[in-house]
C-alpha cells in the first residue's frame, strides 16, 4: 500500500509537461522575456513580445546594472510589421498615483492594467492568457459609460440619416448581439471592440489630460481583448464552422473601424504611416469573404443587409479598374521622363509593381467620382474605408519602405479626408498624414504635395 502511494505521489509530482520551445538565451534582452523565459529579440525601444502583449518593454542598463524603461510607450501592431510608437496605438505610462490605494484600484496605477504573468509559462503559440482589465467597480462604471456613450453618440452620428433598416441594425441589432453573444456563447469580441471604439470617441471629445490618458489607455485594452477573443473566433471559421458567421462578420467590420479612427493619433514628427489601418483592411476583408461563403443564406444574416446597403462596394471594375488617368502624373519621375535619373529609375518597370499603383489612383479617382455625384457623408467614409481593402497589400509595404511614389499616392488619397475633420472617425488625420509625409519625401518629390497644403484649414501643429 506504501509503495502505491509512493508511485502515485511521484506521478502526481512528475506529471507529463508539453514540450518546452528552447531557445538560446538572450543575455541582453528585455527584462519580461527573461522573466517569461522566451526568447527576446531585442528590437528597441519595444521588442516584439512586448509589442505583440501590448506591455512595456524593460531593458536593463547593462553599464549600470539598472533598468531602462523606454520613453516611448508600446505598439500594439498585431500586423506583421514593426513601427514606432503612438499614442493612438499604444499604452500611455500610467499617471502618478495619489494613494497606495489607487494603485492597486484605480487606473492611475500602472498595475491595474493588464500585463503578461512571469509566474505563468508562456503558452506555445507566445500569446497572452491575461489580457483582461479586473473585475471591480471601476471596470463597471466605464464600461456603463462607454455603452451609454456608444447608444447616445455613436449610432447615428450622420447628418444625412441612412436607410431605417441599417440604422436599427446599428442601433438595436448590434448591440444586442453583441449582448447577447457575451451572456450566452461566452464570446466578447463585438462587445470589447464596442468599448474600444467607444473610448477612443470620448477620448476625441475630452478636454481633460488625465481622463484623455485613461481613454487611451481603455481603447488599446480592450482592442487586444477583442484581437484575442477574434483570433478563436476566425479559427472556428478556418474548420467551417458556420454558426457564429455573421457575428464574427461585423466583429471585423468595427475592427477595420477602429483601426481606420486610430489614423488621427498617429505621429506627424516621425511619421508613422497608417499601417495597421492598411493591414488590418485586408485582413477584414478576407474575414467578410469567409465567413458570408458559411452563412446559410435562409437565416436573414445582418452582414449582408449592410454589404447591400448605399453605397455599393462590390464592383471592382468601379473601384480599381476605373480610369485614373486624372492622376497618372503622380508616378512621372519628377526630374522628366529624358533626365538620367528617370532613365535610371526602374520601379515601373515591373508589371506587379505598376498594377499596384494603377489601383490605388482608381480607387483615389473613384472616390473623386462618388464626390462628384454628391453622395452623403457616410458613403464617402465608408468608401475611405474601403481603400485597405481593396488596394493590394503590396502597397502598404511600397509605403512602409518609404517608396516615394507610394507616400505621394497615399498623401494624395489623404487629402480627400481633408472636408471630413468634423467626422469623428477622421478628424484630423488627412492633414496630419500629408504633413508627416511631406516631411521625408525626398525633395524633388515634394513638389506633388504643393496643392494640398491650400486646403489646410488650420496652421501646422506638432503631434508628437
Amino acid at each position: 500500500m506504501n509503495d502505491i502511494n509512493m508511485t502515485d505521489v511521484s506521478t502526481h509530482e512528475h506529471r507529463a509537461r508539453g514540450p518546452r520551445l528552447y531557445h538560446k538565451k538572450s543575455r541582453t534582452g528585455c527584462i519580461r522575456c527573461k522573466q517569461r523565459r522566451v526568447k527576446c529579440d531585442e528590437i528597441r525601444p519595444n521588442c516584439s513580445s512586448c509589442s505583440r502583449h501590448a506591455v512595456d518593454c524593460v531593458y536593463p542598463n547593462v553599464s549600470h546594472g539598472t533598468v531602462a524603461r523606454p520613453d516611448t510607450a508600446l505598439s500594439v501592431y498585431s500586423a506583421n510589421h514593426q513601427t514606432s510608437a503612438s499614442p493612438g496605438i499604444s499604452v500611455i505610462n500610467g499617471l502618478s498615483p495619489s494613494s497606495d490605494e489607487s494603485k492597486s484600484h484605480s487606473p492611475h496605477g500602472r498595475s491595474f492594467y493588464p500585463s503578461p504573468n512571469p509566474s505563468h509559462p508562456a503558452p506555445a503559440d507566445d500569446t497572452d492568457p491575461d489580457i483582461d482589465l479586473p473585475e471591480g467597480s471601476w471596470r463597471r462604471f466605464w464600461e456603463l459609460r462607454l455603452l451609454h456613450n456608444f447608444q447616445t453618440n455613436m449610432v447615428q452620428p450622420w447628418p444625412v440619416s441612412q436607410t431605417p433598416e441599417i440604422v436599427r441594425m446599428w442601433e438595436y441589432d448590434i448591440p444586442n448581439m453583441a449582448l447577447r453573444m457575451a451572456q450566452q456563447q461566452n464570446r466578447c469580441s463585438l462587445l470589447y471592440i464596442t468599448f474600444a471604439n467607444s473610448a477612443l470617441n470620448m477620448w476625441t471629445k475630452s478636454t481633460d489630460k488625465q481622463e484623455r490618458a485613461e481613454l487611451m489607455r481603455l481603447q488599446q485594452t480592450y482592442q487586444a481583448m477583442c484581437a484575442k477573443e477574434q483570433r478563436r473566433d476566425i479559427d472556428e471559421l478556418t474548420q467551417r464552422i458556420s454558426d457564429n458567421a455573421d457575428y464574427i462578420c461585423f466583429c471585423s467590420l468595427k475592427i477595420l473601424v477602429h483601426s481606420l479612427a486610430l489614423v488621427q493619433t498617429l505621429n506627424v514628427d516621425p511619421w508613422e504611416p497608417p499601417s495597421q489601418w492598411l493591414y488590418l483592411g485586408r485582413g477584414a476583408g478576407d474575414v467578410l469573404n469567409m465567413a458570408q461563403q458559411l452563412i446559410d443564406p435562409e437565416s436573414n444574416p445582418k452582414i449582408r443587409l449592410f454589404i447591400r446597403s448605399p453605397p455599393d462596394m462590390r464592383d471592382p471594375n468601379e473601384m480599381i479598374f476605373c480610369d485614373h488617368s486624372s492622376l497618372d502624373w503622380l508616378l512621372e519621375h519628377p526630374a522628366g521622363p529624358g533626365s538620367i535619373s528617370a532613365q535610371e529609375d526602374h520601379e515601373l518597370d515591373d508589371a506587379e509593381t505598376l498594377s499596384v499603383y494603377n489601383k490605388a489612383l482608381s480607387y483615389t479617382c473613384h472616390i473623386h467620382s462618388a464626390l462628384d455625384r454628391g453622395e452623403p457623408e457616410y458613403a464617402i467614409v465608408r468608401r475611405f474605408g474601403g481603400f485597405s481593402v481593396w488596394v493590394p497589400v503590396e502597397f502598404t509595404r511600397f509605403v512602409e519602405q518609404r517608396r516615394p511614389r507610394a507616400l505621394v499616392v497615399l498623401a494624395h488619397f489623404m487629402a480627400l479626408w481633408l472636408n471630413y475633420q468634423h467626422v469623428w472617425m477622421i478628424g484630423r488625420a488627412g492633414e496630419l498624414q500629408i504633413r508627416g509625409i511631406h516631411k521625408i519625401l525626398p525633395i524633388e518629390w515634394s513638389y506633388k504635395l504643393d496643392d494640398l497644403f491650400a486646403k489646410f484649414k488650420q496652421p501646422a501643429v506638432s503631434r508628437g
